[in-house]
């Protein structure tokens, strides 16, 4: 006996059946949302998975090789929505190109090369993120971020309880000698659990976590960074996390804090958590994060001064502070007086400093001095610009948004004194396309692109299409079985 069935019609023309959809069917329909839609799943890969490619030698190549498969999937799906404020962005890889005339050995020019592939692949994660329309999008960002998170916490541990473990890998011994020589592409190459400092001082050795990245100052700044999104775990249900389990890292996540003695990255993470409490507090108009913070500002003392720990960090501290701030200074002051002779386009990449030939090269210990010293002045107010622009903006209604623009808040404050590269620029550009994101939507595009992109109405329209073709296609099948 023949199945009977009725069947309307859609406003497109397409005849689409009314009986019940099988599971399978439902199945196929919703996996094709979520590809045609965007999860983001690409981007979770490039934050969750650089501890995978640091063990493997192959950090400073992931987050290229993604960019690709991001831009298949733009290209695929033909959608370029780009945020308000991207033109900054655009001209600072302008100058940065620019500043490759300055380039005057076959090393340099590779690192000049990989900084700016980098940059590059950072633009195509913030058009690939704003053209993600599924619900799933903002969540399994979130959950690469708090992956990444959990890995450097473990990385921390590692490091406390084994300092000196360290290992070569395959492509640190089949990359050119001019390359593989450059002491900050030699670091991402061969992984090392801790950063172990003797200071010349005294002689202290100081053993301080550095894994799953190379420095340990990267290490306390992408701890500082990756923190806020604990607490959207903590408020946002959809997340998945439990609130005990969140609970429970925080605590953990303490003790290598500590012992990796960063300054920056405790007084950065300490302005974002207050701030971030603050903004809460004033928008829904609760005072519990102020209860909150009170809570913890007295067992932290409780902690600090019953278990000795304060008189340990402050002697510690103590010990690194002469070399730290005398490097940090030096340092400063020349790349200051030596990017003021080449303004425009800088010198491409760092060099040696000619008043401390053995410490650090020129363009270093800091975002804004690295920008500065290769790629002139005003690469360096663009690029702040555009993340500053990004941070005033951001509306960040949700939870997820709120500590996404807390995110951002720490890592401006970073830009003094952390470099952003290879994975904190990454960082800031997922907790850009966050904090200026509803969820499941996205902002309006930017107006001056409305007359070269496909307005939101073509899009939906045809993917309204598409899927009752798939419906359709799915139930015809089904029927003449």
């Amino acid at each position: 006996m023949a199945n009977s069935e009725t069947s309307t019609a859609t406003p497109n023309g397409v005849k689409q059946s009314d009986r019940i959809i099988d599971p399978g069917q439902q199945r196929r329909i919703e996996k094709f949302k979520r590809s045609s839609d965007g999860t983001a799943a690409l981007f979770a890969v490039i934050i969750g998975g650089y501890p995978i490619a640091w063990a493997l030698g192959l950090a400073p190549l992931l987050s290229v090789a993604v960019a690709l498969l991001m831009v298949n999937w733009l290209v695929n799906n033909s959608i370029f929505r780009v945020p308000q404020g991207t033109i900054f962005y655009v001209l600072f890889l302008v100058l940065v190109a620019g500043s490759a005339i300055n380039l005057t050995t076959p090393g340099r020019a590779a690192l000049f090369a990989m900084r700016t592939s980098w940059y590059v692949s950072a633009l195509v994660c913030l058009v690939y993120l704003y053209n993600q329309r599924s619900k799933f999008a903002t969540v399994t960002v979130v959950r690469g971020f708090l992956a990444l998170w959990v890995l450097t916490i473990v990385g921390g541990y590692l490091a406390v309880l084994t300092p000196e473990l360290a290992w070569s890998t395959p492509i640190s011994k089949i990359l050119p000698a001019f390359v593989a020589e450059n002491e900050f592409i030699f670091d991402l190459i061969t992984p090392r659990a801790a950063e172990i400092q003797v200071f010349k001082y005294d002689g202290v050795v100081l053993n301080r976590p550095a894994a799953p990245f190379p420095y340990t100052n990267a290490w306390g700044s992408v701890m500082a960074l990756t923190t806020p999104f604990a607490f959207s775990a903590w408020q946002d249900r959809n997340v998945g996390v439990p609130k005990l389990v969140v609970a429970v890292l925080l605590a953990a996540a303490c003790v290598p804090f500590y012992y990796a003695l960063n300054r920056g990255a405790w007084l950065t993470l300490g302005v974002g958590i207050i701030y971030g409490l603050t903004r809460y507090a004033a928008i829904r108009r609760d005072p519990r994060p102020f209860y909150f913070l009170a809570i913890l500002a007295v067992i932290g003392t409780a902690v600090v001064l019953g278990t000795g720990v304060l008189e340990t960090a402050l002697s510690q501290l103590e010990v690194r502070a002469g070399d730290s701030n005398e490097t940090r200074t030096t340092l400063y002051v020349e790349t200051i007086r030596q990017a003021a002779n080449s303004p425009m386009i800088g010198y491409g990449s760092p060099l040696p400093n000619p008043v401390n030939p053995s410490g650090p090269p020129l363009g270093t210990h800091g975002q804004f001095w690295a920008i500065l010293y290769a790629h002139g002045i005003f690469a360096v107010i663009l690029y702040c610009g555009f993340f500053a622009q990004g941070f005033v903006t951001a509306k960040a209604s949700t939870p997820i948004a709120h500590w996404a623009k807390v995110t951002l808040l720490i890592g401006l404050l970073q830009i003094p004194l952390y470099g952003h590269l290879p994975h904190q620029l990454f960082i800031m550009i997922g907790a850009l396309a966050l904090a200026n994101r509803a969820t499941g939507e996205l902002p309006a595009p930017h107006p001056a692109a409305r007359t070269t992109l496909r307005s939101d109405e073509s899009i939906s329209s045809q993917r309204s299409s598409d899927l009752s073709s798939v419906q359709a296609a799915t139930s015809t099948t089904t029927a003449g079985q």
